[in-house]
């Protein structure tokens, strides 16, 4: 399964490793991971290959209205109905976003977890480019996203793997205009405000409608 926007092409899911006994997947419930969710799934598929796939949810509590874990809920029930494959159950964990603490802290406990249950041999991160000249924001200095050290110390445990690093939103955006996913695009979640629809206002908003010129909820426009 190769992935491209006519310019720009991914070959990872096509040439994902048929040896392989189990991965680590994590699902937020954006359209990012919702979407390395589905193509890993439709590879397995087709290939009748029994990989298993172990996604994992982290939901911040420090969110009183907003509950992620109901859209990694609602994607992964989606995903997993349209594929006559076995799936574990969707691994969904607590954390509460603070000054003190930063995403490695709280995402590598359960990422060891997993590997260490599962023999998990490799995790998915679907971390994309952002829009240019808009730096994506980080919530604790450098600490929303892993830093280059963070992402070293996992991968001792694990390889960490990227399929999405080199490309933006707007090459997920078409990606699912040309597999027909509007339907799933709408359960995703991006808005990272504390509300239970899109504040349209924030960094993850602006991306969103950026490429998809959607929001929260919508059917992915052309």
């Amino acid at each position: 399964m190769i992935l491209t926007d006519g310019t720009t092409s991914l070959d990872y899911f096509e040439s994902f490793p048929t040896d392989i006994k189990s991965v680590g997947l994590s699902l937020s419930g954006g359209a990012d991971s919702t979407l390395a969710f589905y193509c890993l799934l439709k590879t397995l598929s087709d290939r009748n290959q029994d990989t298993l796939v172990y996604a994992m949810h982290g939901y911040d509590t420090f969110r009183t209205v907003a509950r992620s874990y109901e859209a990694a809920d609602a994607v992964y029930e989606y995903i997993v109905s349209l594929f006559n494959i076995e799936v574990p159950p969707l691994h969904t964990f607590a954390f509460y976003k603070n000054k003190a603490v930063g995403k490695y802290e709280w995402f590598f406990p359960n990422y060891i977890y997993l590997k260490n249950k599962y023999d998990i041999e490799d995790m998915i991160t679907s971390m994309t480019l952002g829009m240019p000249d808009r730096k994506r924001p980080n919530w604790n200095e450098d600490k929303y996203d892993f830093t280059e050290e963070e992402v070293i110390e996992m991968s001792k445990e694990a390889p960490l793997r990227f399929p999405f690093a080199t490309v933006d939103k707007k090459f997920i955006a078409h990606q699912y205009r040309t597999l027909g996913l509007s339907d799933l695009s709408a359960l995703t979640s991006s808005c990272a405000g504390d509300q239970k629809v899109p504040c349209k206002k924030c960094w993850w908003c602006e991306e969103r409608y950026w490429a998809f010129k959607s929001y929260d909820g919508d059917k992915i426009r052309s």
